[in-house]
């Protein structure tokens, strides 16, 4: 009779061996499908950064308009006529024959000044004057005083009104003949105008007769 053959221990080991690859390679394999899919996935469900969109310029300021300058007032002199008349009455000199009169600048009549017209006046006669004591016409020019309308001081007080913001008119009383002071008659009258081309007063008209 014949004898089955068995197998050997090393064909019995081999086989083993065989066997025992395929679990590993299998579980290799799986996991690196494993790692593959979990990489897909990630990339899969990762959120995409947006691209930077450039910001638009800021508008450059409107420029500020600049307001044109004021231009500035032509200078004028002192507010008040007395303080404009101060000084030259001080220096005026006596009429001649009353050296020993003083000019009553206390009361003196300013309503005529203007510190900023072209040609201004104040009138000033003495203390203790009577009706035909000396007036003296002193004369501003944007009340700078400019001098007496003219070098002699005529008796009684004239009456005087501006003809233009340049030119004033003084009337001039006097007696005639053998008239009273009080009773004069006499009437001269003359216009005294700033001339800005040579800076004085031109003088027109009449005076009172001297003598």
């Amino acid at each position: 009779m014949r004898r089955a053959t068995m197998p050997t221990t090393a064909t019995t080991r081999r086989g083993v061996r065989r066997a025992g690859w395929l679990p590993v390679v299998v579980l290799a394999v799986a996991a690196t499908a494993g790692c593959t899919a979990d990489t897909a996935s990630t990339e899969a469900g990762s959120t995409p950064t947006p691209a930077t969109t450039p910001s638009a310029p800021a508008p450059a300021p409107s420029p500020t308009p600049t307001a044109a300058p004021t231009p500035e007032p032509a200078a004028c002199g002192p507010a008040s006529g007395q303080e404009a008349a101060a000084s030259g009455i001080a220096a005026l000199p006596a009429p001649a024959g009353l050296e020993g009169a003083v000019w009553d600048a206390a009361n003196a009549d300013y309503s005529g000044y203007d510190p900023c017209a072209d040609l201004s006046w104040s009138l000033v006669t003495l203390e203790y004057a009577t009706v035909s004591s000396p007036t003296a016409v002193l004369l501003f020019h944007d009340g700078s005083y400019l001098g007496t309308a003219t070098s002699k001081a005529y008796g009684f007080t004239p009456s005087v009104e501006r003809t233009a913001d340049d030119a004033i008119a003084v009337t001039y009383r006097f007696p005639q003949g053998d008239e009273a002071n009080a009773d004069a008659a006499g009437r001269a009258t003359a216009t005294f105008t700033w001339n800005a081309e040579t800076e004085s007063v031109d003088l027109a008209g009449d005076l009172p007769p001297t003598g």
